[in-house]
């Protein structure tokens, strides 16, 4: 199996890049979108200039002296990297400034958290940017930026802010502690997050676990965390004899772990890994071994997907490879606290890792190719999967991870997440699994809501709609039957609803979403999945549900409040959240909302005169994709239910706001700026909701519009330069930086002026 190289980097449909007339043209519009992000020397090395010559552009258009970056910033922040450049700059100049040669690239997109499906699932056609010194009509629009910015910013621009990242530094100047107010034998044994800053993709390699500090650590324990997880994949830490080469730096990977589980564990914090195996291969890797191919991609998913083949679970050497290489991990890793693995995910790994119309062909049809490599267009069955069935595959991809985990002597924790796996398949599947399993399902799927004039179905995490459902409640009742240890999968701190917010004030609602779960009898919660992380009022939550009797939802949220605030704040603060939870109960809640509208970028997104055709990417870019945002709910709905809600939403954060005044301290101002930042882009949402109804109809509602978008992006700035949390999250990492809030500026301004 051959390297890859640029040329063979997915490029989709490869459309133009989307257009940015606020810039006078494409070398202006990188200096910008990197000046915060790649050190100057790097940036000018890539787009062949000098360093000064790259300053005295970013000057030219009003953008401060850059600050000093340091080296280790972008291992923490490539996904912010290539999601502003993605529609600026080609493959070759983006991996110039990554540091990635065209291998780093591939694994990134394929396995970092569905990275090419966020950028879309395809390479804008962008040309090889290069520096030039700009003439007289480029002089004159970098002129006005800079004009724009003095008039909008004055002295803020100047102003010295917070930096990337620079909540590390605020963990690291906290003394780290390991003392835990949980008691000896908890109601809920597992309480588990990913950590906050930790990235997705590779976290192993590299010095990524050092951006996990012992105070973070001492946080987590002190709210009731006691596990943390990260993502694995086997042909990374373990060596295989078929493909050597994908396990290079496995020694590294397994050492870093070992410091992870070590530096956790005086903090009573296990390690868990999340694996989605066997890893489908490219098919290149079948032209040696044709014997252990599976499945390829179904049509409706291969556009936006790795070019990759599923490897046969039916087969001996996939079944080796899954025992072998999880006791290997181990064994290494004796003190690894367990695995949980979902065998029905986005990804195409086992043979039924998807559903498939049984109507088309027969129950288990597939595409394929012909013994000759050209594409066939009947459709057939991985023959040997479908002799066993769905339910047994999914079960026995879990029976042979967990059997290596036992023969290398763990006794650790191994879990089933079902995610989304069919429930026809559930009592099956569950019947089947290993004695020792444990069966964790979303708590809040399947619940049913009504949003305005819509009535639908949890389809998504949530905290706006609080489980559990009768469907989690079939799938623990399935597994307590059988005797295997249960947990549930909720929304402690935030989720797609807003993914920007370290975490979400709407307490009652977790709170509620605790007390209903630990009722049920669940052993375990994973309280997120990679947002979420943060140390919060959220997750101190946690700790007063693990105590024995019970407290209600009033009781613990007062506790939270006086732990956090003091008496003088408390009973106000409980009030606060109260009144946001009411708020967010208005939420206009579906898969397409969550993963397109613009409520995670808020004022961030751009706004276009015209339609630009582009459609809104899974939670990165949302365009004026209105008809993607929407889902469900009418134009007019959608809109009502944001205003709604924003109204709701700014009654909590005026109690806040007295608060602030009357008592200040940095937590109450901390718990102030995380609510006014989300009414911010609860009430941009709304904005640009409308001014895409009504852009080419009514021109003087747009123009208010735009101006009001103006207001909201000045006011986020100010935000986002007090606090680095703003506008980050895990996997995604910065979906905005403050100086994209000053390019929403320069975005509006050019469409008053046009």
């Amino acid at each position: 199996m051959t390297s890859c190289n640029i040329s063979t980097l997915p490029v989709g449909r490869a459309p133009e890049p989307i257009p940015i007339p606020h810039f006078p043209d494409v070398l202006h519009a990188v200096i910008w979108r990197n000046w915060d992000v790649v050190d100057v020397h790097s940036l000018a090395a890539v787009l062949e200039g000098t360093p000064e010559q790259i300053a005295e552009m970013a000057c030219s258009m009003g953008l401060p002296p850059q600050r000093s970056i340091p080296l280790d910033e972008l291992r923490r922040n490539y996904m912010t990297l290539l999601h502003r450049n993605w529609h600026l700059l080609p493959y070759e100049q983006l991996c110039a400034l990554l540091g990635w040669d065209a291998d780093q690239m591939q694994f990134s997109l394929n396995e970092d958290d569905f990275m090419f499906v966020k950028l879309g699932g395809y390479k804008p056609t962008c040309p090889l940017v290069r520096y030039s010194p700009p003439g007289p009509a480029a002089k004159a629009a970098a002129a006005r930026i800079a004009q724009v910015v003095a008039e909008e910013l004055g002295d803020a621009m100047m102003a010295q802010a917070e930096p990337l990242f620079g909540f590390i530094e605020r963990f690291e100047n906290e003394a780290g502690q390991n003392s835990s107010s949980v008691p000896a034998d908890p109601a809920l044994k597992l309480r588990m997050v990913y950590p906050y800053f930790l990235r997705f993709g590779d976290p192993l390699s590299g010095e990524g676990i050092e951006d996990i500090p012992e105070s973070y650590l001492g946080q987590l324990a002190r709210s009731g965390i006691n596990a943390i997880w990260i993502q694995g994949v086997l042909n990374k830490l373990a060596p295989w004899e078929l493909s050597p080469e994908l396990s290079e730096g496995w020694e590294e990977r397994l050492a870093n772990l070992n410091r992870l589980v070590a530096r956790c564990r005086p903090f009573g914090i296990e390690v868990l890994l999340y694996l989605n195996e066997p890893r489908s291969m490219p098919r290149s890797f079948f032209e040696k071994f044709p014997e252990l191919r599976g499945v390829e991609e179904t049509p409706d998913r291969a556009p936006y997907s790795p070019d990759v083949v599923a490897l046969c679970v039916s087969t001996k050497p996939v079944k080796d490879f899954l025992v072998n290489s999880v006791r290997h991990v181990f064994e290494h890793v004796p003190d690894l606290g367990g695995v949980f693995t979902i065998t029905f995910s986005e990804n195409l790994t086992n043979c039924f890792s998807r559903e498939y119309d049984p109507d088309v062909v027969d129950e288990f049809a597939l595409r394929s190719k012909d013994g000759e490599g050209a594409p066939q267009t009947e459709l057939r069955p991985c023959p040997r999967c479908a002799e066993q069935g769905p339910e047994a595959i999914n079960a026995e991809v879990c029976t042979l991870l967990e059997r290596g985990m036992r023969l290398a002597g763990s006794k650790g924790k191994f879990l089933l997440y079902t995610w989304s796996t069919p429930e026809k398949w559930l009592p099956g599947l569950i019947e089947n699994l290993p004695e020792s399993t444990w069966v964790l399902c979303i708590s809040e799927w399947g619940m049913p809501f009504t949003r305005g004039d819509y009535a639908g179905k949890i389809n998504e995490y949530s905290i706006s709609v609080v489980g559990p459902s009768e469907q989690s409640l079939r799938q623990w009742k399935l597994a307590q039957r059988r005797g295997l240890q249960t947990a549930a999968k909720m929304q402690a701190a935030n989720t797609f609803e807003i993914s920007s917010m370290p975490y979400v004030s709407a307490l009652r609602l977790v709170a509620q979403h605790l007390a209903n779960v630990t009722a049920t009898g669940v052993n375990g919660v994973m309280l997120g999945w990679t947002n979420g992380g943060s140390p919060s009022p959220n997750l101190d939550l946690v700790a007063e549900f693990t105590r024995s009797p019970r407290p209600s939802v009033s009781e613990a949220l007062e506790a939270v409040a006086l732990k956090r605030f003091g008496s003088a704040v408390a009973p106000e603060m409980v009030r606060a959240w109260h009144l946001l939870s009411d708020a967010y109960e208005e939420f206009p809640f579906d898969i397409s909302v969550c993963y397109n509208a613009p409520q995670s970028l808020g004022p961030a997104n751009l706004l276009f005169a015209q339609p630009t055709g582009f459609r809104a990417t899974m939670v990165t870019y949302p365009f004026d994709d209105l008809e993607g945002w929407r889902g469900p709910y009418s134009e007019q709905t959608l809109q009502s239910q944001f205003e709604k809600m924003t109204k709701l939403w700014k009654c909590g954060v005026s109690v806040l706001d007295a608060l602030r005044r009357e008592h200040p301290s940095s937590a109450v101002e901390d718990e102030w700026r995380i609510a006014e930042a989300a009414r911010i882009h609860f009430q941009s949402t709304a904005n640009q909701i409308h001014y895409i109804r009504v852009r080419q109809t009514d021109l003087a509602a747009a123009n208010v519009i735009l101006r009001d978008e103006i207001q909201l992006a000045r006011q986020l700035f100010d935000l986002v330069a007090q606090d680095s949390r703003i506008g980050f999250e895990a996997t995604n990492q910065y979906g905005y930086i403050r100086f994209d809030l000053v390019e929403k500026i320069l975005n509006c301004r050019t469409i008053l002026r046009s």
